[in-house]
């Protein structure tokens, strides 16, 4: 069997479909657009996974929760992370609401994959995380 999944590899994901790899600024303008308390982030593993996002000032929410993702099926994981749920096609099968594409951008929807190994890496995280 293969390696699990690292936090680079989701890093890289994400830097890819925002197009943000090689542009700090540009990634420091996503991180605010999703949380101007300066809450959001994926620079490092901790900052990934304690990210809270509040765009609209409507309420904080956890990027990724504090969840047994090692006992947790495809679905339900997708269902209840919010980093995965957002970046997924919708179950009526309307385009993924992350990242907002522009043919200004190189943005990008995730590739099912991609999503996988998203998944996958959720299922290395410790439960309960202890931060």
């Amino acid at each position: 069997m293969a390696n699990p999944p690292t936090f680079n590899d989701v890093q890289t994901i994400l830097f890819t479909i925002t197009a943000s790899q090689a542009d700090v600024q540009e990634r420091i303008e996503i991180y605010g657009r999703h949380d101007a308390q300066g809450r959001y982030s994926w620079e490092s593993e901790r900052e990934l996974l304690t990210s809270i996002a509040n765009p609209y000032g409507k309420g904080d929410v956890q990027l990724v929760p504090d969840l047994p993702y090692a006992t947790m099926s495809d679905d339900d994981i997708t269902k209840q992370c919010t980093l995965v749920s957002k970046l997924s096609p919708s179950a009526d099968g309307s385009p993924p609401a992350m990242p907002p594409l522009s043919p200004a951008t190189a943005r990008r929807h995730a590739t099912a994959d991609e999503l996988a190994t998203i998944r996958d890496w959720l299922r290395t995280v410790p439960y309960p995380r202890g931060f």
